[in-house]
């Protein structure tokens, strides 16, 4: 029998899954228990994943400070520190961190575990200049999630089980990490303090979405959710004022600027930086989740990726009507047209993995193919292989 979004047992963020599509897959393919193992595999491994897209990021940035890259920053992508699962053009991301959360900032990533509401992690990160500078990440064994609100005396850990919202979360973390944050670095006290709150599941179907488009109005649906009455799956708090501007645009509005900020709305095929993927230290990936690749990656190719102007034309289901959560139709119908495959651009699968910037845009007409000479660069970081340089004129 096939699997179903009602193998799934009841919790409160059950409802949210349907529109974690790669999840979705994964449970189709392999079931519930499988999906539940890998959601916690992955999340209890994050530091790892973490340290590999921090490493590559921090040696690209520097490298392009001292004027050692040796490639146009203009054609190479790292992972941001401060959206750690979107790839952001290394020229373009010490003026867009400016932009949307000043000069001096921290911004702290926690994530809530879906099925017992535990905080599974948190990730510090702070910017000096729109350029990272310090990073920290503690896990839900560490005796930092002991530490208390000063009026409250709710522990960190259990701020999650003693609040029904993200935002009241938000409230009550950042006033304890904030402390936290300038009794360590009394130098960056007067810096502005972000929290963003969000569950495993929607870090980790982020993390495994196809390209910046993609993931960009995955985020969205995530944020805009409480617009038909559910609680946010993503939020911030207190949110930098233009990143709320533009994440609370309809969603063709909202990915169409963030993309233009982060790779000028050309197309960034997503590198799967994770141990033992695409030459990255590590092997608890293909060991512990190694079906991820065959059933999930290897299947989307075949089928062939979105192009930025059919992610910006799907519809999506209409989460207000209980009749699809009775039926299991969670589709979402995308503009027919040109899609982007291995074949297509005269790269092997493995190949496609590593990263691939792309020499298109949301104007790209939905007939136009999709071949190898629309490729920029592949891979990501210092690593980045140029094909076609633009810079040249």
């Amino acid at each position: 029998m096939k699997n179903t979004f009602g193998d799934i047992p009841d919790f409160p963020t059950k409802k949210y899954f349907p529109m974690a599509r790669n999840l979705m897959t994964t449970l189709y393919e392999s079931g519930w228990d499988y999906l539940k193992m890998a959601l916690t595999e992955t999340v209890y491994n994050f530091q790892d994943i973490v340290n590999i897209r921090l490493d590559d990021a921090i040696q690209t940035s520097k490298l392009i400070l001292d004027g050692k890259l040796g490639i146009p920053p203009e054609l190479v992508f790292t992972f941001s520190l401060f959206v750690p699962v979107l790839g952001i053009r290394s020229d373009l991301q010490q003026g867009t961190n400016v932009l949307l959360f000043g000069r001096s900032a921290d911004v702290s990533f926690t994530v809530i575990d879906d099925l017992t509401r535990d905080i599974s992690f948190i990730l510090n990160t702070h910017l000096e200049q729109g350029l990272p500078a310090n990073w920290y990440i503690v896990n839900n064994e560490d005796e930092f999630m002991n530490r208390r609100h000063m009026k409250l005396g709710f522990k960190i850990k259990d701020i999650p089980k003693k609040t029904k919202t993200l935002k009241k979360m938000g409230v009550h973390l950042r006033d304890i990490l904030k402390d936290v944050r300038n009794e360590r670095t009394p130098q960056w006290r007067t810096s502005d303090y972000y929290c963003v709150m969000l569950y495993s599941g929607g870090m980790c179907n982020a993390g495994l979405e196809s390209s910046n488009y993609e993931i960009l109005s995955y985020i969205w649906e995530g944020i805009n959710i409480d617009k038909i009455g559910w609680d946010q799956y993503f939020t911030w708090y207190p949110w930098p004022t233009f990143l709320e501007t533009l994440m609370r645009m309809p969603r063709r509005s909202s990915v169409l600027r963030f993309c233009g900020l982060i790779s000028n709305n050309k197309h960034y095929i997503n590198q799967m930086q994770f141990p033992g993927i695409c030459g990255n230290p590590g092997d608890w990936f293909i060991k512990t989740i190694p079906e991820t690749i065959d059933k999930l990656w290897y299947v989307k190719m075949e089928e062939g990726l979105p192009t930025p102007a059919q992610t910006l034309g799907f519809s999506a289901p209409d989460w207000r009507k209980s009749k699809i959560f009775e039926d299991n139709k969670f589709d979402y119908i995308y503009p027919k047209g040109e899609k982007i495959t291995p074949e297509g651009l005269g790269l092997t699968k493995e190949e496609m993995l590593n990263g691939v910037y792309l020499d298109i845009n949301h104007e790209t007409p939905l007939n136009e193919k999709i071949d190898e000479s629309k490729i920029i660069s592949l891979g990501m970081g210092n690593k980045t292989k140029i094909i076609k340089d633009l810079t040249v004129n």
